[in-house]
C-alpha cells in the first residue's frame, strides 16, 4: 500500500473451517486487522484496555519497559528477523572506505555490549556477521567482531584520516539511540568527531530511494539501517544481497564481483543441504571482507 491509497478501517480474516489438515487448525475463527489507527494508538489500547487491540507488533526498545509495566498486555520476545548493521559510502573521494583497514577500525570502535544495553534497552544480539542466530545458514566458525579500541586506533592511523574531518552517520528514526552510542565510542576509540545526521520519517522514502537508485548517493560516511529477511529461509537472498549485491538497495560503493560470483552459485543451488552450505560461505565472506 502506498501512502496515496485509501484502506478500509478493518481487515476481516475468517477461518476456513473445512481445510483438510485438521491438526494444523483452524485454531482462531476470525482475525481483524484494525487501519484506522496508529502503531502508538494501538499500542496505547493494546497496553491499557481490553477488547480493543490484542497484538501490536514490532514493538521498540524504548517501548518495550512500558509494555511490561501495562497492566493489561505482556512483552513477548523472539529471535528477529531484522538485521540492523551500518553501511560505509564507498563513493567517498577524501576518504577511503573500500580499505578493509578504515571499515573494521570502525567496527572495532564501537563496543557491541553497551550499543546493545543503551542503544537497544538489552533487546538485541550481536552478529558475527550478517545471518541472524536463529538461522540454519549461520556459520559455527565465525564469532562477533570484538571491542578493540587500541587496534582500532593503530588501523586508523595506518590507512590515515584527513584533519578535521568529520565522520558523518545518518541514521533513520528508528535507530537515534543506537547512533548516538556508536557516535560517542567512534570519538572516544579514534579521537574523531562525528556528526549525527537524524532522518526524518517523512524524509526516510527519500533517502532509500536516492542510495536504492545509486544516482545521488547523499554526502555521508555511514548509514544504519535495518533489512528483515521475510522468511526463515534464504537468508543471504534478503539480507547480504541488499548491502553488497549487484542488485542490492543499500549498497553504498561499486559491485563486488567476487560477492556476485559467490551469491549467484548461492541463488541457483536447488539442494537444501547445498545450499544452506553455501549461504554459510556467504556469511563468512562478509565477516572476513567487509
Amino acid at each position: 500500500m502506498t501512502e496515496c491509497e485509501l484502506r478500509t478501517p478493518y481487515v476481516h480474516l475468517i477461518a476456513n473451517d473445512q481445510y483438510w489438515d485438521k491438526k494444523r487448525g483452524p485454531r482462531v475463527s476470525e482475525i481483524i486487522f484494525r487501519n484506522d489507527l496508529t502503531k502508538e494508538q494501538a499500542l496505547d489500547l493494546c497496553m491499557n484496555t481490553e477488547g480493543q487491540v490484542d497484538i501490536v507488533s514490532m514493538v521498540e526498545p524504548k517501548e518495550a519497559l512500558h509494555v511490561i509495566e501495562a497492566p493489561f498486555a505482556n512483552l513477548i520476545k523472539v529471535n528477529a528477523n531484522r538485521v540492523f548493521a551500518g553501511v560505509f559510502n564507498r563513493f567517498q573521494t577524501d576518504v577511503n572506505f573500500n580499505d578493509r583497514r578504515l571499515r573494521y577500525a570502525m567496527n572495532l570502535a564501537v563496543n557491541k555490549k553497551r550499543l546493545i544495553e543503551v542503544g537497544f534497552l538489552g533487546h538485541a544480539t550481536s552478529l558475527p556477521s550478517l545471518t541472524p542466530t536463529w538461522s540454519p545458514e549461520l556459520p559455527e566458525d565465525i564469532t562477533p567482531i570484538g571491542y578493540n579500541p587500541t587496534e582500532a586506533k593503530q588501523l586508523l592511523h595506518e590507512v590515515g584520516w584527513p584533519v578535521n574531518r568529520f565522520l558523518k552517520i545518518a541514521v533513520i528514526p528508528e535507530y537515534r539511540e543506537a547512533a548516538k552510542v556508536i557516535a560517542e565510542d567512534i570519538e572516544v576509540s579514534l579521537g574523531i568527531n562525528v556528526e549525527v545526521i537524524k532522518i526524518t520519517e517523512t524524509e526516510k522514502k527519500n533517502w532509500q530511494r536516492s542510495i536504492a537508485e545509486k544516482r545521488r548517493i547523499p554526502d555521508i560516511d555511514l548509514y544504519l539501517t535495518d533489512v528483515f529477511s521475510l522468511f526463515t529461509v534464504a537468508i543471504p537472498a534478503f539480507i547480504h544481497r541488499e548491502f553488497f549485491g549487484e542488485s542490492g538497495a543499500l549498497r553504498m560503493g561499486p559491485e563486488l564481483k567476487s560477492f556476485d560470483d559467490l551469491f549467484t552459485a548461492y541463488a541457483s543451488e536447488i539442494s537444501e543441504k547445498k545450499r544452506i552450505k553455501v549461504a554459510k560461505e556467504v556469511d563468512r565472506y562478509v565477516h572476513r571482507k567487509h
